[in-house]
């Protein structure tokens, strides 16, 4: 599909998306993809989310319409006759396609949509369920469900085991990122000090609460340093989405790195798009977070730097399909950290290799360009299924009444 076609497939049409989270990580940063996928193909974009949450705030940035919810939203059957304006506000919208990226919000929805036949509901699911929904209540909530969509192809078995859905409501779309133009030969990093120096980049999502979860890697980086590996020495370039003048952790967090001795060593990087940060270092740390493999880890892949992150069934199968492209560790394990950062930094011309063979394919899996035909693709294919759906529906009763006769 040509980028022309794209942008007139939804005109006239409204999306709602519901974004219903105060924290800022994949599952945001995709929610914000699709309403701009949707606004670029023509559909006029609504945003249901929290007034004063950084995903409203990145929204209204991106010129993205936000529709704000009133105090907490209930998830228990017993107060879901509080969500009663929701069906309201699709009708008043005239919304034609909802998008949901939260279990909890998902079953509310499929139970307040069941009234509006012609609406597909899709959801995006960005983790592994923990829980299983295959108890007989849940049935006839899971049959409202449209499409459910698939960052990893890998999850299939998983939501196959904990939600009963056939596969033909199960699509797998990739991350739809871009990858990142390597900067000008003669652009400075913002964070090298010296050509004699191996870089280990890093990213805070710049609204952490504590540094708790960063004195793992400060105690491998310190053991790091006192090491050395090949006759050089390290530059840890912590990157900070929010940038270190917005963030509540910047005095604590410079304090922690002068009494781990490691002011030489660790550079706070003013820098709020990762994906360029990426492209300056020698290899990207994943911090352990509430997603099983970080959409960030996967665009150093893009960049063609290899990756050491917490090690979960998605990693696994990312270097069991693409070969020696980065390492695993235990979360909360400093030893292996430092031990697979250095393997990875020993051998760093075998990984780079395996990276540039695995470049095209990781490209075609998780690029945007196939996102981007994909998910206008699904979009299409499910509003004329309701329709016909809706059509047949109509026909049925039709018949009914008339054979009651």
């Amino acid at each position: 599909m040509s980028i022309s076609q794209a942008i007139k497939s939804f005109a006239g049409l409204n999306f709602l998306y519901l974004g219903l989270s105060h924290r800022w990580g994949s599952e945001e940063r995709s929610i914000l993809k699709d309403c701009l996928l949707a606004q670029a193909s023509g559909a006029k974009v609504y945003l249901y989310t929290y007034k004063s949450s950084v995903l409203a705030m990145r929204a209204q940035a991106l010129g993205i319409e936000c529709l704000f919810h009133q105090g907490k939203f209930v998830t228990k059957f017993y107060k879901w006759h509080k969500l009663r304006k929701l069906p309201k506000l699709l009708i008043e919208k005239n919304i034609s396609v909802v998008h949901c990226y939260d279990i909890k919000v998902l079953w509310p929805l499929c139970f307040l949509m069941r009234r509006l036949p012609l609406v597909p509901l899709v959801f995006t699911l960005t983790t592994e369920l923990r829980k299983y929904y295959r108890s007989f209540w849940y049935k006839p909530l899971i049959e409202r469900i449209d499409q459910v969509l698939l960052p990893m192809a890998e999850m299939v078995d998983n939501v196959w085991g904990h939600l009963g859905i056939p596969p033909r409501k199960i699509d797998f779309v990739g991350l739809g990122l871009l990858p990142q133009i390597k900067k000008d030969n003669h652009q400075t990093p913002p964070f090298r000090f010296t050509d004699k120096r191996w870089y280990i980049g890093t990213n805070l999502n710049g609204i952490e609460t504590n540094t708790q979860f960063l004195t793992t890697t400060f105690h491998a980086f310190r053991v790091m340093v006192e090491k050395g590996l090949d006759g050089k020495n390290y530059t840890f370039a912590l990157c900070n989405e929010r940038g270190w003048g917005n963030s509540v952790l910047t005095g604590e967090l410079r304090r922690q790195v002068k009494d781990w001795g490691l002011e030489e060593h660790v550079a706070f990087v003013d820098e709020t798009d990762v994906a360029k940060h990426q492209l300056d270092v020698d290899l990207w740390l994943g911090l352990g977070r509430r997603e099983d493999l970080e959409d960030y880890a996967i665009q150093a892949l893009l960049a063609g730097k290899p990756i050491c992150v917490p090690r979960t069934a998605f990693s696994m199968e990312i270097f069991r399909t693409y070969g020696f492209v980065g390492e695993t560790y235990m979360r909360h394990d400093s030893r292996e950290i430092r031990i697979k950062c250095e393997t990875i930094l020993r051998n760093l011309s075998t990984y780079e290799k395996s990276l540039h063979k695995s470049h095209q394919a990781l490209r075609e899996t998780y690029g945007y360009s196939s996102y981007r035909a994909g998910m206008v693709k699904i979009y299409k294919k499910l509003l004329s299924r309701r329709k016909r759906l809706w059509r047949a529906r109509q026909k049925k009763a039709k018949f009914t009444k008339l054979f009651k006769k």
